[in-house]
C-alpha cells in the first residue's frame, strides 16, 4: 500500500512539475521598464505638453503607490538633472512631432539587455505604419540615443540598490498579480486566435504613475523578437488598487488584473492582422469621422482614429471569446457589459460574426483568416445606426 501511495504522490509531483515548468505564463518585472518611469517622474516639472497632468500623476499617485513615494525621496533632488531634462524632451518630441506616446518606449527596453548589463540584446528599429520610413528612422535615433542616457543614469545613480532595498514589495507584488490570473489563460487564446507565442509576460510597473479611479489602472502591450525569431509578448502592468496598509502592492483586483492581461495580450494577435486592411477601411473612416463616434471615443478611452477603434474592437472580441473558451461565462458577461457602457457599439454585431469563424475552423484556421470578414461589420454600417447606439449607451448612464 505504501508503494501504491508513493507511486501515486510522485506521479502527481511529476505532473505538477511538468506544467509548472511548460507554463508560458509569468509575472516579473524589468529594470530597464522602471528605470524609464523613474525618469518620467523627475521630467514632469519640464514637459511642455501634459505639464499639469503630469505633475497632477505625481501628487495623487505618490499618496498610494509606495514605490514612487519612495522614488522621490531618494531621486527627487535629481528633477533639474541631465537625464530629467532629455526625459522631458524625447516624450515632447515624439508626442508634438510624430504623434507618439510612452508607450512606443516599452519595445526597446526591452530590446536592450536588462541594466546593469551594457548594449542590445539584438538590433533594434521602431516601425509604425502611419509614419514614412524616414520618420521611423528618426524616432529609431532618438530612442537608442535616449536609451544609452537612460543606461549611464542608472549605473551614475546605483539605481540598482533602490531596486535591492524594495525587492520585498516588487516580490510582494508579483506574488499578488499572479494569484488573480486564470489557469491556462494562455491556451484558451491560442484556440481563438490559432496561433501562438514563445512566452506570455506581465511585467508590474508600481513606478508607472496612472490615477485609480475606480480600480482602473493602465497596461502596456509589446512583444519582443529573439535572434531564432520567437516571438515573446508582454504586458506592462500599473497598480490598479490604492495601496493603503501593508501588505497590499496595487494589484488585488481579479476582474481588472484578467481585463488588462488578456487585453494587452490580445493586442499581439490583432494588431498585425488589422494593419494589413488599413486601405480596405476607408468607409468605416469616413463613418468613424462623420458621426459622433469619433468625439465619444476620443473623450472616453482615448481612441482617435478608425484603425484603432477597429482593433480596441477585436482585442476586446478576443476577451470575450477567450472567456467562454474557459467556460467563464461570468466573467464574458462582465466583459461584455462593461464594453458595451465604454462605447463598443459593434461588439454584439462582432460576437454574431464570429460564430462562423468558431464553426469552421478548417477554413479559418487562424483570426487573421478572418479579419476581413470581421471588418465587414465596421464597413457596412451607417452614421444612423452609430449615433442611435450611442445616444442610448448615453441615455443610461
Amino acid at each position: 500500500m505504501k508503494s501504491i501511495f508513493a507511486f501515486f504522490a510522485l506521479l502527481f509531483f511529476t505532473l505538477a512539475f511538468s506544467q509548472k515548468k511548460t507554463s508560458k505564463f509569468s509575472v516579473s518585472y524589468h529594470k530597464n521598464i522602471e528605470t524609464y518611469f523613474l525618469a518620467e517622474i523627475l521630467s514632469a516639472e519640464h514637459r511642455t505638453s501634459n505639464k499639469d497632468f503630469e505633475l497632477f500623476k505625481i501628487k495623487e499617485c505618490s499618496a498610494y503607490q509606495p514605490i514612487v513615494k519612495q522614488a522621490l525621496s531618494k531621486y527627487g533632488h535629481l528633477k533639474n538633472s541631465k537625464i530629467a531634462l532629455l526625459t522631458a524632451k524625447i516624450n515632447d518630441t515624439l508626442l508634438q512631432k510624430y504623434g507618439i506616446g510612452n508607450d512606443a518606449m516599452m519595445k526597446p527596453l526591452l530590446y536592450h539587455k536588462e541594466f546593469p548589463l551594457k548594449g542590445w540584446n539584438q538590433e533594434y528599429a521602431f516601425e509604425s505604419n502611419v509614419l514614412t520610413q524616414s520618420q521611423n528612422k528618426e524616432v529609431t535615433f532618438l530612442i537608442k540615443n535616449y536609451i544609452a542616457e537612460l543606461e549611464r543614469f542608472f549605473d551614475q545613480e546605483k539605481v540598482g540598490d533602490f531596486f535591492k532595498e524594495n525587492s520585498d514589495f516588487y516580490k510582494g507584488g508579483m506574488a499578488e498579480y499572479e494569484r488573480q490570473i486564470p489557469a491556462d489563460f494562455t491556451f484558451a487564446m491560442e484556440k481563438f486566435y490559432g496561433e501562438s507565442f514563445n512566452k506570455y509576460v506581465v511585467l508590474i510597473s508600481p513606478m508607472m504613475m496612472c490615477p485609480i479611479d475606480d480600480n482602473e489602472g493602465r497596461g502596456i502591450g509589446t512583444d519582443v523578437e529573439n535572434k531564432s525569431g520567437n516571438k515573446s509578448i508582454y504586458e506592462i502592468a500599473s497598480p490598479f488598487m490604492r495601496v493603503q496598509k501593508p501588505g497590499q502592492f496595487g494589484y488585488d483586483n481579479q476582474f481588472q488584473a484578467r481585463f488588462l492581461t488578456i487585453h494587452e495580450f490580445g493586442h499581439s494577435f490583432v494588431n498585425k492582422e488589422v494593419y494589413k486592411y488599413k486601405d480596405q477601411l476607408g468607409k468605416f473612416k469616413d463613418l468613424f469621422e462623420k458621426s459622433n463616434l469619433k468625439e465619444v471615443m476620443t473623450k472616453k478611452s482615448g481612441i482617435a482614429d478608425y484603425q484603432t477603434c477597429v482593433v480596441e474592437h477585436l482585442v476586446r472580441l478576443g476577451e470575450i471569446q477567450t472567456a467562454k473558451i474557459q467556460h467563464d461565462d461570468e466573467r464574458a458577461r462582465k466583459l461584455e457589459d462593461y464594453h458595451l457602457k465604454n462605447y463598443f457599439i459593434f461588439l454584439p454585431q462582432l460576437e454574431e460574426k464570429i460564430k462562423e469563424y468558431n464553426i469552421h475552423r478548417a477554413q479559418y484556421k487562424t483570426f487573421g483568416d478572418f479579419v476581413p470578414e470581421l471588418i465587414k461589420v465596421f464597413e457596412n454600417s451607417n452614421i444612423t445606426f452609430i449615433n442611435t447606439e450611442l445616444d442610448s449607451i448615453q441615455k443610461t448612464k
